[in-house]
């Protein structure tokens, strides 16, 4: 799919042409320049969805962090870890790029009756509304993209726009009820299946209700049944594996598969997958790709370990031990190759790349982990070539929103069936992906290096057999938990890779899973409750005043301090 450039106002020429209103606007119709006005509602509802995937991207470091799919290295204290120039690019995608042609393409597919692009762009714009409450709290609706009339929108309560993401999805929902006879040829994440954005719309309308604790609109959602339930009804937005003109791959394959060393992983994360349990979680092997069968410990000058020269568990500090006797400590997996750094070490970079673990096939379109351990930054030549994906709600999300749902409703059964789904759903996703490295399947790989049982094929092959161990481990640990909520946060955690905003939401909304990996200073001080204000808002809006890292979004109604393992 060939990615469409958006139309970039110079304030000069809008200074220019306020100033000149006998000016005819029309001829300054530049063909070669498209805009709202001027380009076909096809093209434009390209450009809606280029936006959109860029808005999806846009604070997916800050969200991952903190919620330790990759590792907090922006700073070693939530105060200083992010600026309000962090957000500038998230800002900039929500309310220049994406909400004008959204704009735009609502307006005009309304009058022409093409209610399968109005409707669909509504959809979008409601999870656009809804994510940006969940990142900054209250946010510009109504005086904004208004042009010269409001050069300064105010804000409105973050409760106020969760309702109007409500109704637009909503109106999104009878739009496409009552009229797809036209579909677009354009669309990326459904292509034209009005049933999927339906179920896509039902299933943001369930998050909401989840974010607020709303059991009655949420059960009455369920009963219906008309959300996600089937994995081909997934919401997600699909990368290509094309690398120049445009480079439309998966940016986090970017990040790992050209030049550089790649994003730190979390170490946490990678523990809790690979030896937490009894069973390794057979996601592992997809989410990551190791360079190192075992973590070298040959030369100290690779480490930068904070309270210790190199890795050593001796010298794990006490606080981490608060949170889990058995939690890791500069590495994810000693003897499993796992390596990344802990939450909060934002010291400086040793010379680490080659043994550094990567974004593996899921969700990145990197390589699957068929244990042929090597240097995989060669230009992106390697695993799927960035033909990976965004999942932005999904079955197995929806999943795990009933069974968190069933554990504040008292309803046990419910919540350990749907914990099983989730898990399961999750799974076969993940390992669905593998085929999109087939070069990694076909390889012949020499056993018995490590205490993983399977490589290449034979890995698919008995997938089912992994699956079930690691399943029925899950299923024991919520039996016997007296929390059940820790035991579904936890795996909710771990099957939400690749979407940071889910991640986040849950740890604010249920201050679980507690046996997290806290920040690696005792002193980082309390874990950010919302993004600050990008700079582009407060430093140019009269009417805008900076927040804090602490206050919380409406929704957010837990205490101030989530816990000395959230710290």
């Amino acid at each position: 799919m060939k990615k469409i450039l958006t139309l970039t106002i110079i304030a000069a020429l809008i200074s220019f042409l306020a100033c000149n209103d006998t000016l005819e606007l029309s001829l300054l119709d530049d063909p070669n320049n498209p805009t709202p006005k001027t380009t076909d509602l096809e093209t434009l509802y390209n450009s809606v969805q280029l936006s959109f995937e860029g808005f999806l991207s846009a604070p997916q470091g800050f969200t991952m962090q903190l919620s330790r799919q990759i590792a907090l290295v922006s700073g070693n204290n939530y105060q200083s870890a992010f600026s309000p120039t962090s957000f500038d690019n998230t800002w900039r995608q929500a309310y220049s790029n994406f909400m004008p042609d959204a704009n735009a393409v609502i307006a005009r597919a309304e009058t022409t009756e093409q209610l399968f692009h109005s409707g669909t762009t509504k959809i979008m714009k409601a999870y656009v509304l809804a994510t940006l409450v969940d990142l900054f709290g209250d946010v510009p609706l109504e005086d904004s993209n208004q042009g010269i009339e409001i050069l300064s929108p105010n804000v409105q309560s973050g409760e106020t726009i969760y309702e109007t993401a409500k109704e637009l999805a909503l109106d999104g929902i009878f739009d496409l009820e009552e009229n797809t006879s036209v579909v677009s040829r354009l669309d990326n994440m459904y292509n034209g299946d009005s049933n999927g954005w339906l179920a896509a719309a039902n299933s943001l309308i369930l998050k909401l209700a989840v974010n607020t604790r709303d059991f009655v609109s949420f059960n009455a959602l369920i009963q219906e049944g008309d959300f996600i339930n089937s994995q081909s009804l997934d919401w997600q937005f699909e990368y290509s594996t094309n690398r120049v003109d445009p480079d439309s791959r998966h940016p986090l394959y970017v990040n790992s598969y050209e030049s550089t060393d790649g994003a730190y992983q979390s170490n946490w994360l990678m523990w809790a997958m690979s030896e937490d349990k009894m069973n390794i979680d057979p996601r592992a092997r997809a989410y990551f790709y190791r360079q190192v069968f075992e973590v070298p410990l040959d030369n100290p000058n690779r480490f930068n370990c904070v309270f210790s020269i190199q890795p050593d568990a001796a010298l794990t500090p006490l606080h981490y031990l608060d949170c889990n006797p058995n939690m890791p400590y500069c590495l994810g997996s000693l003897y499993q190759g796992y390596y990344g750094r802990d939450h909060g070490n934002g010291g400086g970079v040793p010379p680490d790349g080659d043994i550094r673990t990567v974004y593996g096939v899921y969700p990145a379109g990197g390589k699957f982990d068929n244990g042929s351990i090597r240097n995989v930054q060669n230009g992106g030549t390697d695993g799927a070539l960035g033909a990976g994906i965004h999942p932005i709600l999904t079955e197995s999300m929806v999943n795990f929103y009933r069974a968190e749902m069933a554990v504040e409703q008292g309803d046990i059964v419910i919540a350990r069936e749907q914990l099983e789904a989730g898990v399961r759903n999750s799974i076969s996703k993940v390992i669905d992906f593998v085929s999109r490295d087939q070069g990694s399947l076909d390889e012949v790989i020499a056993k018995g290096i490590t205490c993983d049982l399977f490589f290449g094929s034979d890995f698919l092959e008995n997938i089912d057999t992994m699956t079930t161990l690691y399943v029925d481990e899950v299923l024991q640990r919520f039996d016997d938990a007296t929390d059940k909520m820790e035991v579904v946060a936890l795996e909710q955690l771990i099957s939400h890779y690749g979407n940071g905003i889910e991640r986040y939401n849950l740890i604010r909304r249920t201050t679980r899973p507690t046996n997290i990996q806290p920040a690696i200073l005792p002193t980082a001080g309390l874990m950010t409750r919302s993004a600050l204000y990008p700079s582009v808002f407060v430093n140019l809006n009269e009417n805008a005043t900076q927040k804090s890292i602490l206050d919380q979004v409406f929704w957010d109604t837990q205490p101030a301090n989530l816990g000395a393992c959230f710290n």
